[in-house]
């Protein structure tokens, strides 16, 4: 997250309030979170379009990650919105910065299950964050 918003010019300061660490976390931890629901759906079995089918909610978290993703492509690799479907997306530079947020739309698109994608990041070669 902090990579991705000091790429698009947020200050760091951003993170480290509401806007950034606070809304992560209630993300991630809050009961009454769509986008923590839809994970756990998800890792229950569920596919994606039965758990929106079935929600009057929307999980601003499944378009985020599609639209972020095709935005990191077209950033690191010249490949437009359109073109992002017809190429090995998960052997690009942007996916190597990115793994979770690779992931998570892998996971999305149901090409990886949810333990899929965690046995990925955990088979990742340690490196240094920047």
């Amino acid at each position: 997250m902090r990579r991705l918003a000091l790429n698009m010019g947020a200050s760091p300061i951003t993170l480290s309030g509401l806007s950034g660490v606070g809304d992560t976390f209630l993300t991630c931890f809050g009961p009454l979170s769509r986008n923590r629901n839809v994970g756990v759906r998800l890792g229950k079995g569920e596919t994606l379009e039965s758990i929106l089918s079935s929600s009057r909610q929307v999980a601003e978290g499944v378009t985020t990650a599609e639209a972020l993703v095709g935005m990191l492509l077209n950033q690191y690799n010249g490949v437009s919105q359109e073109d992002n479907k017809e190429i090995n997306v998960y052997a690009t530079r942007a996916a190597a910065l990115y793994p979770i947020l690779f992931g998570v739309r892998a996971i999305l698109e149901g090409r990886i299950t949810p333990q899929e994608g965690v046995e990925a990041l955990l088979a990742m070669p340690p490196r240094e964050e920047n």
